[in-house]
C-alpha cells in the first residue's frame, strides 16, 4: 500500500484501512510513504503486536489534515488528583 504523505487527509484514510486489518488479524502490513514532488520512498513494515506505532503515525497526519482544512489540532488534557 502506498501513501502520499503530501495529502495528509488521504495518508490518514488509508492508514485507518492499514491499522483496521491490523487488530482484525492481518499478521504485518508493509506501508510505501511517497514525500510530495521529490518521490523519494520510504517502507515500514507494521505488525500485529504494535499497532500503537502505526495509530500514532495516524494521529499525526489527522492533526495535519486538520490545520490543512483550517481546523484546530486536537488536544486531551490529562487532570490528576481529587476535585473540589
Amino acid at each position: 500500500m502506498t501513501v502520499d504523505e503530501s495529502d495528509p487527509c488521504a495518508a490518514a484514510a488509508t492508514l485507518r484501512k492499514v491499522y483496521y486489518d491490523l487488530i482484525a488479524g492481518q499478521g504485518a502490513m508493509m506501508v510505501t510513504f511517497k514525500a510530495g514532488s521529490s518521490g523519494v520512498e520510504r517502507s515500514v513494515t507494521f505488525h500485529r503486536a504494535q499497532p500503537d506505532r502505526l495509530l500514532s503515525v495516524i494521529r499525526g497526519f489527522e492533526q495535519k489534515c486538520a490545520l490543512s482544512e483550517g481546523q484546530r489540532p486536537r488536544r486531551h488534557a490529562i487532570a490528576t488528583g481529587g476535585g473540589i
